[in-house]
């Protein structure tokens, strides 16, 4: 596949109490959509930075956690989700206040948050096999113009390895349809090729699944999810 062409993003030191411009697309792929855009991200841009998020129980813990920018999305150390970052002279400070978290002192926009694909959950009491969703947050400088082009040109690399062509929506465990809204035929979740390809196998097969048990208007409703349109 052809490499993007997308422009290196204007380096803006993020200022205390000033909030970002936020960019943001819901996703629901597979590991292998995850691996062609993440591969296809990297080529763009080979010296970008990495580093996972801590976890809860590192927050509320007692001893100050370790945390490590990266050079790879491949390397071991990444768990979901991910920032991306594209200032070489990014650093990482972990502080404590009600929690321990990562200071902006020393980060740049923009910063990118990934989530990675993950194998399908099985299928069990809460529903049938399935995908998640995840999401992609592109955080900017705020009112950046050339930041919102940048933006722009990295939602334009996931639609090569995603559709936001609107599915079918139906109620689990009866798979009833839930009658579409007016509107046109995109809608807001982006689902990879390959997570398209899984869902076709099989009729069972959800995507992008939300489990809602209980609902006091559809008491058997356990959740719904996106079946592929065209099968």
């Amino acid at each position: 596949m052809r490499k993007a062409k997308i422009d290196q993003p204007e380096i803006v030191k993020i200022q205390r109490l000033t909030r970002p411009s936020v960019f943001s697309r819901y996703v629901c792929w597979s590991p292998l959509d995850w691996k062609l855009f993440a591969t296809a991200l990297e080529e763009a841009f080979p010296d970008a930075l990495y580093n996972r998020h801590l976890t809860i129980a590192e927050e509320i813990g007692a001893e100050q956690p370790e945390l490590h920018l990266v050079r790879s999305l491949w390397d071991p150390d990444l768990i979901y989700p991910i920032e991306m970052h594209f200032d070489p002279a990014t650093k990482l400070t972990i502080h404590k206040g009600v929690r321990w978290s990562v200071s902006i002192e020393g980060q740049s926009w923009p910063q990118i948050g990934l989530g990675k694909g993950a194998e399908p959950t099985p299928a069990d009491d809460k529903g049938p096999e399935r995908f998640k969703e995840g999401l992609i947050e592109i955080h900017t400088a705020p009112h950046h113009k050339g930041h919102a082009r940048f933006a722009r040109q990295i939602y334009r690399l996931l639609a090569r390895f995603t559709t936001n062509e609107r599915q079918i929506l139906v109620r689990y465990p009866h798979y009833e349809v839930v009658p579409e809204p007016p509107g046109p035929p995109s809608f807001g979740l982006w689902i990879g090729h390959d997570a398209l390809r899984w869902a076709r196998e099989d009729p069972k097969r959800l995507l992008a699944y939300d489990w809602a048990p209980m609902s006091t208007r559809s008491p058997d409703n356990l959740g719904c999810g996106y079946r592929p349109r065209n099968l």
